[in-house]
């Protein structure tokens, strides 16, 4: 979501980055030049950048006034699956498959320090207030605190058992909330390195995929497996509210600076826009909550449902399919959430690497192709020289 909570930024499967217009609910801008899935978006402070992180291994950094591309940024060796600008605007940090951490001066285009350390994949990067901090999310289980300057971790948290999502500091600096696939939420104090609460999902599909500290720095919200989001408290531990709308898992979610928007985004390809009400008083232990307390602590204020192409199948012959949508694609590899996306992930790259493929063909073709045609020159020259030089020698004999 833009500083100014009018606008939101999506990544899409097409290769594009869209900017929509919330109140409008209109596309804005489309920016172009991923050649691969935008996994990853995210806004600078002040409004003036957009960074995005693909499936192509790169990092565009845009402007976010216009589809133009400032710079590119190259030096992850496999998928970029997150990014984000440090409080100043002038770093951002991008986590990749690569098991790798970077951080990249945004004005010079270039790798600042590279944090090595993860043994697994990096889904999440969150910068802490100030900028000195920065936390990442792995599928090795771990979360870690880096220093952002050294590049050293102060902290290896650890205690999820499964793939940690995502991971997000609250603006007090003193909590850092993580998310799993195991179905919880740990809250950390990263002052301390402690655990300061375990956030239990009830639901069998209630794996953690994304997670984002309400402004005042007392609630969390996190998106699950189950198609909900939930709103919970930090030191209550309690669940305050449970937002319905999304027919599939929800994958991420955007807080606004004052806390009066959320924006959801879930594999249902939609992207809901929710007005939080203030907070209600917290329910004394042993009376009965408000029904409203608990059945949605917002209100769904819009819809956006950006237009996606198909992805297309194998064994598209007769009688068989030509193509399918991406959620017909997931619903027919509901093996598990890690691995429906280790499955996703790679064939986006191996659909990179055959577009690659594809590309040194042609050029190799385009290639042969003038090889080809400078040869029947060549060829024509040799003939005509040849007729010239049997002309030259006839009309010798004629001289002699």
């Amino acid at each position: 979501m833009s500083p100014d909570a009018r606008q939101v930024a999506l990544g899409l499967q097409d290769h594009t980055l869209q900017v929509w217009d919330i109140g409008e609910k209109v596309l804005v801008h489309v920016f172009r030049g991923h050649r691969n899935w935008v996994n990853a978006v995210a806004w600078s402070p002040d409004g003036a950048r957009l960074a995005s992180g693909g499936a192509d291994k790169t990092i565009r950094v845009w402007n976010a006034l216009s589809p133009q591309c400032e710079s590119t940024l190259q030096g992850h060796l496999l998928s970029v699956n997150a990014v984000a600008f440090s409080e100043d605007a002038l770093r951002l940090a991008s986590g990749s498959w690569d098991k790798t951490v970077c951080i990249w001066d945004v004005e010079q285009g270039k790798a600042l320090v590279v944090l090595n350390g993860h043994t697994d994949w990096v889904h999440s990067v969150a910068w802490a207030p100030g900028g000195r901090q920065l936390a990442s999310a792995s599928s090795d289980h771990s979360v870690r605190v880096w220093n952002a300057v050294t590049g050293v971790a102060e902290l290896v948290l650890l205690g999820h058992l499964q793939t940690v999502s995502s991971v997000s500091f609250a603006r007090n600096g003193i909590f850092l909330a993580s998310g799993s696939l195991d179905r919880t939420v740990r809250i950390w104090n990263v002052q301390e390195g402690a655990l300061v609460a375990r956030l239990q999902q009830d639901s069998d599909e209630g794996s953690v995929h994304c997670v984002a500290f309400m402004p005042d720095s007392d609630r969390v919200v996190v998106g699950c497996g189950d198609r909900h989001l939930k709103v919970w408290g930090v030191r209550s531990g309690d669940l305050e509210g449970q937002l319905s709308g999304h027919e599939e898992a929800v994958c991420g979610v955007a807080a606004s600076f004052d806390g009066q928007r959320l924006v959801s985004c879930s594999h249902d390809l939609t992207v809901r826009v929710w007005r939080t009400p203030p907070r209600r008083p917290r329910t004394l232990p042993g009376t009965t909550p408000p029904p409203a307390a608990l059945a949605g602590a917002a209100v769904a204020e819009g819809l956006l449902t950006p237009s996606l192409p198909s992805l297309p199948l194998a064994g598209g012959g007769a009688g068989g399919p030509t193509g399918a949508s991406f959620k017909e694609l997931a619903d027919r590899l509901r093996f598990s959430e890690d691995t429906n996306q280790r499955l996703r992930q790679q064939l986006s790259e191996v659909q990179f690497e055959l577009e690659e493929s594809a590309s040194r063909l042609r050029r190799q073709s385009s290639s042969a192709t003038d090889q080809e045609s400078k040869l029947v020159q060549y060829r024509e020259m040799i003939s005509n020289l040849t007729a010239e030089k049997e002309r030259l020698e006839r009309s010798f004999d004629e001289m002699r």
